[in-house]
């Protein structure tokens, strides 16, 4: 089976499918700081750009994601400064 040359462009940049169910996850159980954020974010607020939370992109899950912008906003909370991430 011949691979997409530009699935590196889409939004999600060729993620594993497991990624996405770490996503679900994590959206499902926001910290406080993300639940405040998302709460100016959604709904196409800032000036109507769509951000998307708890977005996968390749490996990676980013915090929130504007596709339109390219933009990632990463939000560090209480859950980066747990024993085992300070590792």
């Amino acid at each position: 089976m011949k691979r997409n040359p530009f699935a590196f462009d889409s939004m999600w940049k060729d993620a594993p499918a497991s990624i996405f169910s770490k996503a679900k996850k994590l959206r499902e159980n926001p910290t406080e700081a993300e639940g405040l954020l998302w709460i100016a974010l959604k709904d196409n607020q800032v000036d109507s750009y769509k951000f998307r939370r708890q977005h996968p992109i390749s490996i990676y899950i980013a915090d929130f994601y504007c596709h339109q912008l390219k933009l990632v906003v990463e939000i560090d909370g209480e859950y980066h400064l747990s024993a085992a991430k300070i590792r």
